[in-house]
């Protein structure tokens, strides 16, 4: 039985284009060795292949074969990589169509007679030619493909039916090829090129639905989902700008009472109404109608779990932020840092600050907080502790950086040891409303 290094080469060139896909999932324990072993069995299981005379008439062999080399790297990767099957059969597959898409991108660089001018065989000629195409296309689809797939974590986030349609577009182009490679067997360059251009067509449109049309249908799912969530912030708003008057009227009423009440001699009930009083008088006044609504619902909030709040600043410097938008900003700024405080065991520590400083027509709101654990980052946000599910949680920071945007600002954040702060930069359209005076209001 002769090594036949064909299917070799073949083989690990479906295993790198595979890297490209999972470079960034999970690693099982022991990586390194796994993968060498895994990779010298590659070597050892493809090479002793059992090969029969090559026909071009005998394509259906030829397509078993590769099939059964291909799952071969299947399963080697699954024994390196902590993945589910569905993902990890997708972006194996991925790595097929980029191995195919570079061999057919190699045969029309080939018909340029590039390397002619060297007096080697043929296939001398063939491998250098893949060492050179090769390379530049897998670097290009990991530019445009395999970053898409680390960013959005495909292999926790996947679409079940666009991986069908991918591995199905995939083989049948596959199997068209094996065929169409009976009528380039007669030289034909017009049968080579049209085959080529199909295979690389076909290749890329896998790779597409793979990954862009997966984008696209997790942005419009986020965008939908962040509609949803704004609808019901807003009846949540409305709700308690109703509670907000309601209290509005019944204190004006108890000072009614009380003056009444003082008058008498019923000294404990005229106590109780005071301390009622009292406690809505050293309620946080921003400036803001909207913005009282929304700091001291957090701040009851906050009382509740043991947290400090305070608040700094002139609420009505953010007079040119609409109701629904101010509401939802410092709602989500304080549900994240109330989350994240919560946790924390040090009564000392169960502190959330809140600043605004204005500077032209530029308004900066910062949030400081402690928080334990280790902060992890996803696109330049904090990505979510909820679920493993990127899909059904972290909305929250996305919807602030989109307010911020929305107002010509953006979000920065910063990580000092155990100190979160995030600092939410807007931008004052100029005009009456982009003027107001210096004020605080501070709750503890």
């Amino acid at each position: 039985m002769t090594y036949e290094w064909g299917n070799c080469i073949f083989t690990l060139q479906i295993f790198v284009a595979e890297l490209l896909f999972l470079y960034s999932v999970p690693k099982r324990r022991l990586f390194l060795l796994r993968i060498i072993p895994g990779i010298a069995i590659i070597i050892f299981l493809s090479g002793f292949y059992p090969s029969i005379p090559y026909d071009y008439s005998n394509q259906l062999y030829s397509f078993f074969k590769f099939i059964v080399l291909f799952a071969i790297t299947v399963v080697c990767q699954g024994f390196c990589f902590k993945i589910k099957l569905v993902p990890l059969i997708s972006s194996c597959t991925s790595g097929y169509a980029v191995q195919h898409l570079s061999y057919q991108v190699m045969q029309l660089v080939a018909l340029t007679h590039l390397l002619d001018g060297l007096e080697i065989e043929d296939i001398w000629r063939e491998h250098i030619l893949e060492c050179i195409v090769f390379p530049v296309t897998y670097f290009l689809v990991w530019l445009t493909f395999g970053r898409i797939a680390k960013k959005y974590e495909f292999y926790k986030n996947y679409d079940v039916r666009l991986i069908a349609v991918s591995v199905f577009a995939l083989f049948v182009c596959l199997i068209i090829s094996r065929f169409a490679r009976i009528g380039s067997s007669l030289g034909n360059q017009y049968v080579i090129i049209s085959n080529s251009l199909y295979a690389i067509s076909c290749c890329m449109l896998s790779l597409f639905i793979s990954y862009n049309l997966h984008v696209l249908s997790i942005t419009r799912t986020q965008n939908e989902t962040l509609e949803r969530i704004g609808y019901e912030e807003r009846r949540q708003f409305e709700a308690s700008k109703k509670n907000r008057e309601q209290l509005n009227v019944k204190y004006h009423d108890l000072k009614h009472v009380l003056s009444l009440l003082e008058s008498g001699s019923n000294d404990d009930v005229i106590a109780q109404y005071k301390r009622v009083l009292n406690e809505y008088d050293s309620e946080i006044r921003t400036g803001n109608d909207t913005l009282d609504i929304i700091i001291n619902e957090k701040a009851e909030a906050c009382r509740a779990e043991g947290i400090s709040l305070t608040f700094m600043g002139d609420g009505a410097r953010l007079s040119f932020v609409g109701q629904y938008d101010l509401y939802s900003l410092f709602g989500n700024i304080l549900d994240n840092a109330i989350e994240a405080v919560s946790k924390i065991d040090d009564r000392a520590k169960r502190i959330i600050s809140v600043t605004m400083e204005s500077q032209g027509n530029c308004v900066t709101v910062s949030s400081m907080n402690y928080f334990v654990g280790k902060l992890h980052m996803a696109d330049g946000l904090p990505a979510t502790t909820k679920t493993a599910n990127m899909e059904s949680h972290g909305f929250g920071m996305r919807s602030i950086k989109l307010i911020a945007e929305k107002y010509g600002g953006r979000i920065d954040i910063d990580v000092k040891g155990d100190i979160f702060e995030l600092s939410v930069l807007l931008i004052m359209p100029e005009g009456p409303n982009g003027a107001g005076k210096a004020g605080q209001g501070e709750r503890s």
